[in-house]
This record gives structure tokens, sequence and C-alpha cells, in this order.
């Protein structure tokens, strides 16, 4: 596995960043739209090699190569089709608007995808939308009146657009020089001094203690846990306001403006809190000598199905199942991957080249097994299962 043995930490430039798990040849897309098997079986990999900071309790992927990914291909990590996430997105965006009174305000997305979320908080508040993503694709979600998406990535010469609002979720963890990033975002706002960002990142503290193995990814180069994020942000010159753990704990987002200027840049920087640290670092150490054994606990558990002649399937076609498949050795117990996504119905995984079919096509398959890759979508999951007269065992990973 090659990785960079002298690279310092990408968060607080640290030299104590060191490898404390590795996880080989992972897919290094995970929401591309794959239209072949052998397409998806040969799609492109990249060594993970996850990193530990003791300074400040940054997680990264020392391997990660930003040359291997390409998000200009045809891609689609939408979870609005789920009831569960857009009463999720709905409650966020409204929120938002209430909380800073975002009316007739300017609104930017950094990352803004589909521009669904864009076109929520812009009609909630009548607002004036502008959103940066190269995978946008022009016409597959009807926008709101005032929003506009460039299909670019966010760049310093885009401070011209200037907001009063900022958002930008799931995308920091896709970043290999976040504070930089942060700097570039700070330094566009000198002009709106009291403009709000809203920033959204998997919970690395969920992937850890759960030892959820399948939410390390290629494209996140990035974990963050909670005091590690605010100190971030309060070093590269944010007022952090609010730091919540939504979505049953598998995100955090923060919410921030630009520190006073008397304060200056750097010296808002308070450090990590040390027993914070100390419980990243014992969740660290934790997932490192069991990572093989979750893999193995899943590789048997598919077998024994297999063996009994049971039919499994896997509920979600996203970044957890693309993972979780190209982990555990599932080998021909699992032939089929269920969304509930058009986009990615007809497409295949990553790696593994399971077909990714509609939810009904499971009256026709009857499966013995149910595999659900998010727990916060179990209830949902259920509630279709049982329209469809299907009582499959349901599995939580």
């Amino acid at each position: 596995m090659s990785r960079e043995s002298s690279a310092n930490c990408p968060s607080c430039g640290s030299n104590s960043y060191e490898v404390f798990a590795e996880l080989p040849e992972m897919p290094v897309h995970v929401g591309v739209l794959w239209e072949s098997p052998d397409a998806a079986r040969a799609s492109r990999r990249g060594d993970v090699a996850l990193a530990f900071c003791r300074s400040c309790g940054f997680v990264g992927n020392r391997a990660f190569d930003p040359a291997r990914v390409d998000y200009g291909l045809r891609y689609d990590n939408a979870l609005h089709f789920s009831p569960t996430f857009r009463d999720y997105e709905r409650h966020t965006a409204e929120r938002l608007v209430e909380r800073y009174d975002v009316r007739g305000r300017r609104v930017a997305e950094i990352g803004c995808g589909s521009g669904h979320f864009l076109s929520l908080i812009c009609e909630l508040g009548a607002n004036r939308g502008i959103g940066f993503d190269p995978s946008h694709e022009p016409g597959a979600e009807e926008l709101a009146k005032e929003v506009r998406i460039l299909r670019e990535y966010y760049a310093e010469d885009h401070a011209e657009h200037e907001a009063d609002l900022v958002c930008c979720r799931h995308v920091l963890e896709h970043i290999p020089a976040p504070r930089e990033f942060l700097d570039m975002v700070r330094r566009s706002l000198e002009n709106n001094r009291d403009a709000v960002v809203y920033f959204e990142v998997p919970n690395a503290l969920l992937v850890f203690r759960d030892l959820s193995i399948w939410d390390v990814i290629y494209e996140h180069c990035n974990y963050f846990a909670a005091p590690t994020l605010d100190s971030l942000f309060r070093s590269s010159g944010f007022e952090v306001v609010d730091l919540q753990e939504p979505y049953e704990g598998q995100f955090l987002s923060i919410e921030a403006r630009l520190a006073p200027e008397r304060i200056g840049v750097r010296a808002s920087q308070g450090g990590v809190d040390r027993d914070a640290l100390g419980e990243v670092a014992d969740l660290v150490a934790r997932f490192a000598n069991h990572v093989q054994q979750k893999r193995e606990e899943w590789s048997d558990r598919l077998a024994s199905f297999a063996r009994a002649g049971s039919k499994s399937v896997i509920w979600g076609g996203g970044a957890k199942t693309v993972s979780f498949l190209n982990l555990v050795e599932a080998g021909d117990s699992i032939e089929w991957v269920v969304d509930i996504n058009p986009g990615k119905q007809g497409s295949f995984i990553a790696g593994t080249g399971q077909p990714v079919v509609a939810p009904d096509r499971l009256a026709e398959i009857a499966p013995d097994v149910v595999v659900v890759m998010n727990p916060v979508y179990r209830r949902e999951i259920e509630s279709q299962l049982h329209e469809m007269g299907l009582t499959p065992e349901i599995l939580v990973v």
C-alpha cells in the first residue's frame, strides 16, 4: 500500500499523524452509475490508510490521491427519494430560515448535487440561490425559479457571488486540504461579515464507536468528530454558533459566522478538549483491532445464509453498500441491491457488479433475508415490505 509516510495532519499541520488501519483496493467512486457488471467490476480502485492525529483528533486517508477521483462522471448520491431523509432536509431548511431570518436573501450551496436542498431553502424563504457542483445534471430536478447552478468546483474567484447563507453539506469530507478550503470560504465572506455558514459532515464518532467500517470509503479523505470540527472552524477564523449531531447521530452539523475582526484569524483557536481527544483516541485504537473481525463476522453470516438456501438482498445502493460488498466475501449470496432512487436502478455496484433494482422487483425475487445498511431507514423499509406482502428476516448492519 502506497502512502506518504511524512505527511502532516491536513487539519492542524501536526506531524503526529499516524496510520492505524488499512483497507487496500477499495472502489474509488461509490456514487457512479456503472452501466454494466463488467464496467462496475473494472472500476478504479485505491488504497485507504486511515491515520489519526494525536494533536487534534482528525482522521484521514494518508493514501488518498485526488487525481484518482473524478466527480464529473455520471454520479448520483441523492438521498431525498426517502421520505425519512426528505423530512430531515425540510426540518433543516426550515430551522435555518427561521433561526437566521433567511428571507429575501442570497443563498449559496457548495457541492449542491441536484440542487434539491438549495431549491427547498430558496422556496421557503423566497431567496435567490446559486449552487456549485461539477456533477450536476441539468434538468435532472426541477429547480426553484430563483436558483441557478454552475457545473464547477467552488473556487476563490466565486467570491463575487456574495451570499448571506453558505451551505456545504457532505462535501468537506471529500476535500484533501480542509483548512485551506475553509480559509478560502472565510475570505469569500469578508465583504459580508454577518453571513452564516452551515456545514454538514458524517459523524466520525459513530463510525469508530459502532465499528461501522462500511462508512469508510475512498472518497472520504477526512473524518471529523465534533471536537475536531469545532477546532478546525475556530482556527480558520469562524465563531461557532452551534454544533449538533443530527440524523440519529449519523451527521455533524455546524453553524458559524466570521469571528470578530479584533480576535484575528488564528487567535480564536482554543485547541481541542483533551478529554474529548482521549475518547476519540480510544475509539480509534478499538476500531483498528476489530476491522478484520467485523469483516469475517459478516462474511461468515452471509455464507451461512447461502448454505441454508436463503435468498438475500441488500436494501440501499449507496456508499455503505459499496463498502460492505467490497469488504466482505459475499460471493453469490447477495445477488441484488434494492434502492428507491430511480436514477440508481439499472446500474451496477462498483467493484462487485450486483444490479440495483427497484423495490417492486422484490415481489418477484421473494427474498428470505433483507440486509438493511442504515438503521435510520428500517421502519420505512419495513413499511414498504409490508405493503408488498413480504415478511423476510430483516438484518440491520
